[in-house]
């Protein structure tokens, strides 16, 4: 199922680097996760996420493609942020950069309805914990 990223006040500049409704989504399948913003697309295989669970995004983290130590941030709000911990780290580009990301971080429209899915392709009848 896909899940729409949550764009906010900022979208007009996304829209600018590609961050737009279409192209900004988290899609759960039955085998894997893909994270779409932009030109960012990475797709990991289910069995590598070890958990997921609401987080909070500072305003100092900005918007946008967001990199740090271990993890990248898909941010198109502040709000209804979702952190997915993978088991292991994950080599990915953003905006060219290349980072081993071990969590993703994404601001997501319904973010129950995304742990809801991620849950549930797991096997997990409850919502994944990291």
């Amino acid at each position: 199922m896909r899940h729409a990223m949550k764009l906010g006040a900022w979208s007009p500049l996304l829209t600018l680097f590609g961050g737009t409704p279409s192209r900004s989504y988290v899609e759960v399948a039955p085998d894997s996760v893909t994270f779409r913003f932009g030109a960012f697309v990475a797709r990991i295989p289910l069995a590598d996420v070890s958990g997921a669970s609401r987080a909070h995004w500072p305003l100092l983290g900005g918007i946008g493609w967001r990199i740090g130590p271990g993890a990248v941030g898909l941010i198109g709000s502040l709000q209804n942020v979702v952190e997915v911990t993978l088991r292991q780290p994950h080599r990915v580009r953003v905006m060219g950069i290349p980072v081993k990301a071990r969590r993703v971080f994404v601001s997501l429209e319904d973010p129950e309805a995304f742990l809801a899915d991620l849950a549930a392709a797991r096997g997990s009848p409850q919502e994944l914990r990291a």
